[in-house]
């Protein structure tokens, strides 16, 4: 869960953890690595998936890249 001045967001596992990933060192590559990883889904997929999440994150100012 990611709580928001407007409420609270709550995120999947997948997002939960490459949400997780972002401490500043790490690309989007190493995150969708990570994510394969940890979780039984395709590399393709996951940078899919990281890259919506991001893009809609990012919208609402919630990061910056």
């Amino acid at each position: 869960m990611l709580l928001v001045p407007e409420g609270a967001l709550v995120l999947n596992s997948v997002a939960a953890v490459a949400l997780e990933l972002v401490d500043g060192t790490r690309c989007l590559d190493r995150i969708v690595e990570d994510v394969v990883d940890r979780f039984d889904v395709s590399t393709e997929r996951a940078l899919e998936d990281v890259r919506a999440l991001f893009e809609r994150l990012t919208a609402r100012g919630f990061v910056q890249c």
